[in-house]
């Protein structure tokens, strides 16, 4: 059995970068759409015919906006049209509680959809199910590490759990760099023994050592938060137990800080990117992000100080900076876990203060 598996599609309206297509249609949103059609034709080049969601089909809580809802309902009318079955659960964007309930899902929308080639199901509490010979279960968004345990858990005394494909929404250490430690990793995971646990909620494709435990990533970028992360979607072949990563075809978002002008020329092409540099005149900003347009790049993020902004007096002031405060304020803090590096903690914090005194230019 061949299979697709995506997750994390967060369709919105996005106002970075975007503007409208000839059917009014937000161009991010088109991205996105074009992406999950992209994923049922290459299920179904493959001889498979289901797709697993596994959470944040939709971006913002609690509010459904019909110019996304209608464009996405289309697609996937389309794509069960296509004699697709698209299986879901939800993930903490699709949800207007904060533990997943049918009654607060926006995903339920979609399983309204009466369409004669597939169906779409979405599974609001522990669920597990056979097509063929293959076993899938199902565990939707839990706000408490604990919760999500015991659901693992419960699901796991099912017999058939060593033979099954289980879908979760729920981030894993190590996934996402610079990403502080909470507490769930792969081997708690494949500690429970099924044949795979696939993961949405990270945005980074990661096959975690033995293969048990996946990251799936998320369907296209979203924001600068993804720069240099894998997102696309996942075809699964059970008769040869492979996974196999389809990088996605939307424009991703790179950061082109340090890097040579020919590496900076290859990522700009149909790119959003970014740079961060020393202090620039307003002229050198101009040439620079005229320089990355000519290069293809669809969005421009300059990000530098400008030569014109007022330098501060260097005459002693009393006091710790305000550096140093946010430092202290770190180190102070008793109820920060154990788990959490402060180092690294502070390090972040300190870029947020930098980033904060640099004047942001975007075009």
């Amino acid at each position: 059995m061949k299979f697709a598996v995506i997750a994390d599609i967060h369709a919105y309206g996005s106002t970075v970068y975007s503007g409208t297509d000839t059917t009014g249609v937000n161009t991010r949103l088109r991205l996105i759409l074009d992406e999950l059609r992209r994923t049922a034709r290459a299920v179904k080049m493959e001889g498979g015919s289901t797709i697993f969601i596994a959470g944040d089909i939709f971006h913002t809580r609690g509010s459904i906006d019909p110019e996304v809802l209608n464009p996405l309902r289309e697609t996937i009318e389309d794509i069960l049209d296509f004699g697709i079955d698209i299986h879901a659960i939800p993930g903490n964007h699709d949800l207007k509680s904060a533990d997943s309930r049918k009654l607060s899902s926006q995903i339920e929308n979609l399983t309204q959809i009466s369409i004669a080639g597939g169906v779409f199901k979405c599974y609001n509490e522990v669920a597990a199910f056979q097509i063929g010979d293959e076993w899938f279960g199902f565990v939707p968004w839990r706000n408490k590490l604990a919760d999500l345990h015991e659901d693992l858990g419960d699901l796991s005394a099912h017999p058939a759990h060593a033979d099954m494909h289980v879908f979760i929404h729920a981030g894993i250490d190590g996934v996402l760099s610079g990403m502080p430690a909470h507490g769930l990793t792969d081997a708690d995971l494949a500690a429970y023994g099924f044949k795979r646990v696939y993961a949405g909620h990270y945005h980074n494709h990661v096959i975690f050592p033995g293969g048990k435990v996946v990251s799936i990533g998320a369907t296209t970028h979203h924001n600068w938060g993804d720069v240099g992360t894998r997102a696309g979607f996942l075809i699964v072949d059970t008769d040869a137990d492979a996974v196999t990563f389809h990088d996605t075809q939307a424009p991703k978002f790179a950061d082109l800080t340090g890097l040579d002008e020919l590496d900076m020329e290859l990522e700009c092409k149909g790119n959003y990117v970014r740079f961060r540099g020393p202090t620039m005149t307003q002229t050198e900003i101009n040439e620079l992000r005229d320089q990355f347009r000519k290069w293809g790049a669809l969005g421009v993020s300059i990000e530098v100080p400008k030569s014109t902004v007022a330098v501060r007096s260097a005459s002693p002031v009393k006091g710790v900076t305000l550096d140093q405060s946010v430092a202290n304020y770190i180190d102070g803090k008793k109820d920060i876990p154990a788990s959490i590096d402060k180092a690294k903690l502070k390090a972040r914090a300190q870029t947020i203060l930098d980033d904060s005194r640099a004047v942001f230019e975007e075009a």
